[in-house]
């Protein structure tokens, strides 16, 4: 009787026992086979990967000393001027190619600095005690430091873009970069007006509005129009894949930024509402 039931016990486990083990083994199958499919994409993302090189970047201290800096590319630049902003104690970094000032995009490849002249600034700005007491002071010596550092980003466009592309491809100097310069003009001599109202401030006699005549903003709504034209034109060329674009490119490297951005930069600062036309053109 006990062989029978254990016969029987057997016949009757046996098969559930070769099932769970095909189970087991298909999962161990199915998991070793995921894992030899994953490391070709390993093997070939590793391969891809740019080998560091080591690089040595000139640069120009917040107190106006030569430094050698040594980095590894690939790299950002932020990782580049941490050690000196620690030094200086820098409050407000800005980071400027020195031929151009134009601003350095702190994410950019220290590769792109190669040839270049990095200067670092500290851009931290002393107030003046009247506007201690003065609210309307403080407050027009913000527009000043902040109007003053918009027209030096529109002037480096003339350094970095505008006379390079005017030697290059002249056709398209005009169209595309000729109205930025307009605005420079302009913003420095709002600049000017509003330095002159600071040294000769006096409270009760001082209009702010005075610092934009109508023909300032008939400047900027010359501005839009022309902008128009001049993004239509750089959409052309991107879409066309054209040398100029190539070439844009290029002398961009580690500038933070752009031909397009630097066009739209403008219209963003005064918040001008500009669809209204495109929907027009």
């Amino acid at each position: 009787m006990s062989l029978r039931m254990d016969f029987g016990g057997y016949k009757g486990t046996a098969p559930r026992v070769r099932v769970r083990r095909r189970a087991e083994l298909g999962r161990r199958l199915t998991r070793r086979l995921s894992m030899v499919a994953k490391v070709p994409a390993a093997i070939l993302q590793r391969t891809n990967q740019p080998d560091p090189k080591p690089i040595e970047i000139t640069a120009i201290g917040p107190d106006k000393t030569q430094l050698t800096l040594g980095a590894i590319s690939p790299g950002p630049v932020s990782a580049l001027v941490a050690p000196v902003l620690l030094k200086y104690r820098v409050c407000r970094p800005r980071l400027l190619l020195a031929g151009s000032r134009a601003e350095v995009d702190p994410a950019a490849d220290v590769s792109l600095l190669r040839g270049e002249v990095l200067l670092i600034e500290d851009a931290a700005r002393q107030y003046n005690s009247i506007g201690d007491t003065d609210r309307r002071y403080r407050a027009t010596e913000k527009l000043l430091h902040t109007e003053d550092e918009y027209h030096e980003i529109l002037c480096s466009a003339k350094e970095l873009y505008s006379r390079p592309l005017a030697r290059n491809h002249p056709e398209y100097h005009d169209i595309i970069f000729k109205p930025l310069e307009n605005l420079a003009n302009v913003s420095g001599d709002l600049c000017q007006r509003i330095q002159q109202t600071l040294d000769n401030w006096s409270a009760d006699k001082c209009k702010l509005s005075e610092l934009f005549p109508a023909s300032f903003w008939s400047s900027y709504w010359q501005y839009l129009e022309d902008y128009v034209d001049s993004r239509r034109t750089l959409d052309t060329l991107k879409a066309t894949d054209d040398p100029v674009i190539d070439f844009l490119r290029l002398r961009q490297a580690a500038a933070r930024y752009s031909p397009s951005s630097l066009l739209l930069l403008p219209i963003v600062k005064h918040g001008i509402n500009f669809s209204h036309i495109f929907q027009m053109n």
